[in-house]
């Protein structure tokens, strides 16, 4: 629950996020769109925590700002525009979400996110993913990430641009994918995009503009 939430970034003329009042619901899926510099990004740094907000913003009741930021993050989980993916095996990669998962949890994870025959061709689960996820597409990377963050169990996903670095022509089989895997669990989930996105996909869908939010 945000409400007048605020930020400013310093020397700034404008507030980037200008008086944001929102809620969100357990398993819902709400896109917030918006051209660049309508402060998209910034409402997402403010949601895990990376800056500093005015107003309130709670978590279940509790004021975001009286828990330490490694708590929010821990409930509130960030799949970036561009994930970070380990130059170790798939595995490890998993492994850094859950170190207590099994390969058949590991398995049953990438078979939600669309990635099991992937890494099934690929000999297993000791498959490589190169430096800096060299060998995998922007589109296996969102994957990956979500299959971490599935893992990880967060309550809340944001999902910054997931098909910004995909082919137009998978980026909706790909977002259809994230989405679905996390309603599973009746996850709430924030896709933030700059482009339309399905209306069938999402419950809700809000527009920012200026550091302000509004219903479309």
């Amino acid at each position: 629950s945000l409400r007048d939430v605020t930020v400013r970034w310093p020397g700034a003329a404008a507030a980037a996020v200008d008086r944001v009042s929102l809620d969100l619901r357990p398993g819902e899926v709400v896109v917030l769109e918006g051209p660049s510099g309508a402060g998209k990004s910034t409402l997402v740094d403010a949601l895990v925590r990376f800056v500093d907000h005015e107003g309130s913003y709670t978590l279940d009741g509790v004021e975001a700002k009286d828990m330490h930021p490694d708590a929010v993050r821990a409930r509130v989980g960030l799949i970036e525009q561009d994930p970070f993916v380990f130059d170790q095996s798939v595995r490890q990669n998993l492994l850094f979400a859950r170190d207590t998962a099994t390969d058949e949890d590991l398995l049953a994870v990438l078979d939600r996110v669309g990635l099991g025959a992937w890494v099934q061709r690929r000999g297993g689960l000791d498959a490589g993913v190169g430096e800096r996820g060299a060998l995998v597409s922007g589109g296996q990377a969102h994957r990956l990430a979500l299959a971490r963050a599935l893992l990880h169990a967060f309550p809340v996903l944001v999902l910054d641009e997931p098909t910004a670095d995909i082919d137009p022509d998978l980026g909706d089989t790909v977002l259809r994918d994230l989405v679905g895997a996390a309603r599973q669990d009746g996850r709430t989930v924030v896709v933030v995009s700059h482009v339309p996105v399905a209306a069938d996909l999402v419950d809700r869908t809000l527009r920012m503009r200026d550091g302000r939010l509004a219903a479309v």
